[in-house]
């Protein structure tokens, strides 16, 4: 395998490490396109597709964490905006393609691993037993919206394992010499010192409010900013388990729950089965094994007993559960013995062996109080699932028949549900999204659900699909409201807002270019920011490229660190409607010493910026061998922005 990626990566290193120097300063992406062979997928590696259900999730937990940390959330057209769409699909472009080799190369994952990892995360251990709790871990993901499933966390365990055992053998034990962290360290710590003048939009005249002939061709210049999306009105009987579950909640007796809480004890579903530590050494004959089984049984070391008379090292078995060992014979003689005993055995092939168990951890059953509501709950949900089975097919055979879904939710007493109007991603004209709640999910939750009836034809009551929730549906779409560009009246004002802060900040930029000229004639600096007053501000400012500053522009920055003293470096200001013009004053090396801790970060970092860097050859290496394609179309559909 290594021989196999190592060969990626030669082939690949020299012809892109200018590309990687563009990278560390750019987004990196490909061409959009489009092609309807993967439907309803976001980005595809080969024959790899992230589907656009994953692609709705995760980007509705994106936005969840972007309004927690900063305390107000974003619209779709917003993300879409400062690119949060253009980040997940760059993680899926490298996890799709370091999932694709790892199939190429044969990497596996033991089951048993990735089983023991999820069991080791905290969140899904019992706060009663500290052990692993298959309800904690239910809970937790039935807390996720989008339909995370147990089933799909599972996958992506076993899949994120595997890349990282891949990613593990490409760039584990990078450590970068000494010397050059110190040059490194050196070079990112140099002080630059610069006079920094900020331009705001009272260095420019004031606009004079523009006429609707004016607006028009703004808003037709720019008419994706103002298009609303396609709307649909549907009507449907949609068949969910808890809908259901009130129905059959009365129906479950004591004696059920108490059933499923034997059943799931035998299972190890919930609480832990008894175990034990168990050491087996292998003796010639009977004599041997009753003196090994004595010597353990009076406390003396198993390898200590093994060398003492001439045998093999010990067999040790930790924390295994009954019936867990191989030879049945061994099995039962272990589990016949309490802690600290030993027996001399003869196993099922004749062989004699002394036994020992120096560890005994009894089993453990949770509080049936604590479980009993989510076990009521799960078994409701399971009779949920099988009423709406039989109603399903029903509901199938009316349907086939030609009776609409009026007359069929008479009939069978089944509710009707209807959307006055909707768009691609479950959002009502007014901005509402359906999510529903956390016991009924609304129908913005099924991606594939609005994917559907956003395909289907007007007018005609559609089969039985599957839904999200393990239910089915059937629906149809009574209306539609075209996609279309907002008339002006109803955008005048965003329209005005949007015209106003382009034409400022293009009377500033030109502002912030005839100042940049008057410095290079001879004028400083100073002298300007008198004469500007309140439309300006002339600060001192300290940069250095370890600790960059966050309220000047990037690109100023950037120029500031590339300059000699005296030059100069402009742009747009850090903040909207303002333009930064800076001259640097001075530069001081660094002077201090790197050593201790110190050291050892540098270094840690250069081996991540290595590591980066190897990661980058190997994944385009990779896209080398499978096409990568991208199905914007998919992307603007879910986030509701209609065009480029």
């Amino acid at each position: 395998m290594a021989q196999s990626i190592g060969g990626k990566i030669r082939g690949a290193f020299v012809g892109i490490l200018v590309a990687l120097l563009v990278l560390a300063f750019a987004v990196w992406g490909v061409n959009d396109i489009f092609v309807p062979g993967v439907r309803n997928a976001v980005v595809s590696v080969g024959d790899a597709s992230v589907p656009t259900r994953d692609f709705n999730r995760d980007l509705q937990t994106r936005l969840r964490e972007i309004a927690s940390q900063r305390g107000e959330g974003l619209t779709n057209e917003e993300a879409y905006q400062q690119g949060i769409h253009r980040e997940l699909l760059a993680q899926y472009q490298i996890t799709l393609a370091v999932e694709k080799d790892s199939q190429d190369l044969g990497v596996g994952v033991n089951r048993a691993d990735a089983k023991a990892y999820i069991e080791s995360i905290p969140a899904f251990q019992s706060t009663v037993t500290g052990q692993f709790s298959k309800e904690r871990l239910q809970q937790a993901l039935g807390g996720l919206r989008n339909g995370y499933s147990i089933k799909k966390f599972e996958a992506d365990t076993l899949r994120d394992l595997r890349r990282i055992q891949t990613v593990e053998a490409i760039v584990g034990g990078i450590r970068a010499p000494s010397g050059y962290a110190k040059r490194q360290f050196d070079f990112l710590s140099e002080q630059r010192k610069a006079s920094v003048l900020t331009l705001n939009k009272d260095s420019v005249p004031a606009l004079e409010t523009p006429d609707d002939e004016v607006l028009q061709a703004f808003l037709d210049t720019n008419a994706a900013r103002y298009t609303a999306p396609e709307y649909r009105q549907v009507t449907m009987i949609r068949l969910e388990p808890s809908g259901f579950l009130p129905d059959v909640a009365g129906g479950i007796t004591e004696e059920d729950v108490q059933e499923e809480f034997d059943a799931r004890i035998a299972r190890g579903d919930i609480g832990s089965k008894a175990s034990r530590d168990v050491v087996v050494i292998s003796a010639s004959d009977e004599a041997t094994a009753i003196a090994a089984a004595t010597r353990l049984a009076e406390g003396e070391a198993p390898e200590s007993v093994a060398t003492a008379l001439g045998l093999l090292a010990p067999d040790r078995f930790d924390e295994i559960q009954e019936n867990q060992l191989l030879d049945a014979v061994t099995d039962t003689t272990a589990f016949s013995l309490a802690q600290g005993e030993a027996k001399a055995n003869e196993n099922s092939l004749g062989g004699w062996e002394a036994v020992f168990v120096p560890k005994v951890v009894a089993a453990i059953t949770p509080n049936f109080a604590s479980v009993e509501p989510q076990i009521r709950r799960d078994i409701g949900i399971d009779r949920a699932k099988g009423k709406i089975f039989e109603i399903s097919n029903s509901l199938d055979e009316r349907l086939l028949n030609g009776e609409t879904l009026e007359t069929i939710a008479e009939a069978l007493d089944l509710p009707m549900e209807s959307y006055d109007f909707i768009d691609r991603v479950g959002k009502t004209r007014d901005g509402l999204v359906m999510n529903g709640s956390a016991n009924i999910p609304g129908i913005a939750q099924d991606d594939e659900l609005l994917r559907l009836i956003f395909t289907e034809d007007i007018g005609f009551d559609t089969d039985i699909y599957p839904t999200v929730q393990e239910g089915f549906v059937a629906f149809r779409v009574a209306d539609v409201i075209d996609s279309k560009v907002r008339p002006l009246v109803d955008v005048k004002d965003n329209v005005l807002v949007a015209w106003e802060t382009e034409q400022l900040q293009a009377a500033i930029n030109a502002r912030g270019l005839e100042i940049t000229q008057e410095v290079r004639d001879g004028r400083s600096l100073e002298d300007i920011a008198k004469e500007l007053g309140s439309a300006a501000v002339l600060q001192q400012r300290g940069i250095s490229r370890a600790q960059p500053p966050r309220d000047i522009s990037g690109q100023v920055v950037v120029d500031l660190l590339k300059a000699n003293v005296g030059d100069l470096a402009r742009g747009s200001g850090g903040q909207p409607l303002t333009y930064t013009i800076a001259r640097l004053d001075g530069i001081t090396p660094n002077s201090d010493g790197l050593a201790g801790e110190i050291l050892d970060v540098v270094q840690r970092n250069i081996g991540s910026e290595i590591s980066g860097d190897i990661q980058n050859a190997y994944r385009l290496a990779i896209l080398k061998e499978h096409e990568l394609r991208e199905y914007p179309e998919q992307v603007r559909a879910i986030m509701g922005i209609e065009g480029e």
